[in-house]
């Protein structure tokens, strides 16, 4: 896109310079609205216009098979590599694996209508419509979009325009992914086996705080926080205005180790619902026991802290924002999809919002009409765009007043030992991000939106912020955390 704006650019000035350009120039349309991020965003399991992957052979806007090698098409041709470069196959928007090529979409025949990016740029006003662009790519992480990846010559490309995203779930879902064919190995993620144990008398299932201190310690070691903080930050300095999505609900059946044998002959589409799947949690042999557990909560409690880590870099970078000449913390918003409505859309239900065939992990066509949704709300709200049942992109776009008190989302302790991590609210309830400061930084600081107290007692004093989302007023409140 950079490429066609220069040209675009160098003409203007030539028409300007013999006198063809008029008024009319005011008509011109704004900015595309540029969708980034990961799979969710970039439509997986629905293939694109173009699609030059090998074995991949999918007419655009169809599904791929329920099937793990035979044939074109299938899981294991359309799963992206964890050791190349991602190239976008089998992805709503790829085009020959630079979704960035496509320019803006357009309707027609033989164009991608299946990721919500396109869905929105279907349903707009026509005679108030904003330009869409998908650059998203499938199996893209933090890093890659950060400085010294593959993809931050896109990400620095983007000014003064809107941006969505969704970004952080890659590496850290597939590390509790556990597959097997017939007993052979497919996939056995790093953090599978922090699901269940097996003792003499059977499988025993660990607490879900066990998964998600997995989960955690995978976020740490890819650095996703600073990563995710980099790629708001870049956004930001570029005068663009942000909205990151969190991700919706979900059990794949292949979490963990509770069902790790695939059908062969049905693929991956077939498996057990998570919530059917219970055991007795007991963290050893001689350890008690503590009820019981199931693979949905063990999956949703690590859905929750990748969802948690989301917003705490929001906040974060909004608190910069803060102290940053130019910058508005209020251009980077956060948009939380609709997660009791998405429990009740699950695969392998009637009418699932998650797409079956890679397993359940990703949004089905229904799905994306559902994030749609969320995307189309929160634009209104934060930003006064794509308001209405018909979305509209204005020129100049109102928010309403603020007249709503934000409040935080979950308790602040009032008590922390030394030298510990101890969870903070990340979210207010009207559902956005909160920053944290603290205010006695030799007692204590923030990690990640964690607070962390060091070896000195005292009181450790903290001040939570939100910004102005729409209605909704900023929010400022200051805390005491006695140390000891």
């Amino acid at each position: 896109m950079g490429l066609r704006r220069y040209i675009g650019v160098l003409v203007a000035a030539v028409f300007a310079a013999v006198g063809f350009v008029s008024p009319a120039a005011a008509d011109d349309p704004p900015p595309s609205v540029v969708f980034i991020g990961d799979s969710v965003t970039a439509g997986f399991g629905y293939f694109g216009q173009k699609e030059n992957a090998k074995n991949i052979s999918g007419t655009v806007n169809n599904p791929y098979p329920s099937s793990w090698y035979f044939g074109d098409n299938s899981l294991s041709d359309c799963s992206p590599s964890g050791t190349t470069t991602p190239i976008d196959q089998c992805s709503n928007n790829n085009y020959n694996g630079a979704p960035w090529s496509a320019g803006p979409w357009k309707a027609g025949a033989n164009s991608p209508n299946v990721a919500y990016s396109y869905q929105i740029a279907a349903s707009q006003d026509p005679t108030k419509a904003a330009p869409v662009e998908n650059w998203a790519v499938t199996g893209s992480t933090p890093a890659q979009w950060d400085t010294g990846g593959p993809f931050n010559f896109q990400l620095n490309s983007i000014k003064n325009t809107n941006v969505v995203m969704t970004l952080g779930a890659n590496p850290i879902l597939s590390s509790f992914l556990q597959i097997k064919l017939a007993l052979v190995p497919v996939s056995n993620g790093a953090c599978a086996d922090s699901t269940q144990w097996l003792g003499w008398t059977g499988w025993w299932a660990y607490p879900p705080s066990h998964v998600v201190d997995c989960a955690d310690q995978q976020w740490a070691a890819n650095q996703q926080t600073q990563h995710l903080e980099n790629v708001y930050k870049t956004l930001l300095k570029n005068q663009n205005k942000v909205l990151v999505m969190q991700y919706y609900t979900t059990c794949p059946w292949s979490f963990g180790n509770w069902q790790p044998e695939g059908n062969v002959d049905k693929g991956p589409a077939a498996g057990n619902p998570c919530p059917s799947q219970v055991q007795k949690v007991s963290e050893c042999s001689s350890c008690p026991v503590k009820g019981k557990t199931s693979q949905w909560e063990q999956a949703i409690a690590a859905q929750n802290a990748m969802n948690a880590k989301i917003a705490a870099a929001v906040g974060s970078v909004q608190q910069w924002a803060k102290t940053q000449p130019g910058i508005s913390a209020g251009n980077l918003q956060m948009a939380v999809p609709d997660q009791g409505a998405w429990q009740q859309h699950q695969a392998p239900d009637k009418d699932p919002w998650v797409f079956a065939n890679d397993t359940w992990i990703h949004p089905s066509k229904a799905g994306h009409a559902q994030l749609a949704k969320t995307v189309t709300g929160a634009m209104c709200s934060a930003f006064g765009q794509w308001c209405g049942t018909q979305p509209a992109w204005v020129d100049a776009p109102t928010v309403a007043k603020a007249t709503v008190t934000q409040v935080l989302k979950g308790k602040v302790p009032t008590k922390a030992k030394n030298k510990v991590a101890v969870d903070l609210p990340h979210r207010t309830k009207q559902q956005n991000a909160v920053g944290w400061t603290s205010l006695t930084p030799k007692i204590c600081g923030i990690h990640e939106g964690d607070l962390v107290t060091y070896k000195k007692d005292g009181k450790c004093k903290v001040v939570a912020s939100a910004v102005r989302s729409g209605n909704e007023k900023k929010h400022r409140s200051k805390y005491v955390v006695r140390v000891k």
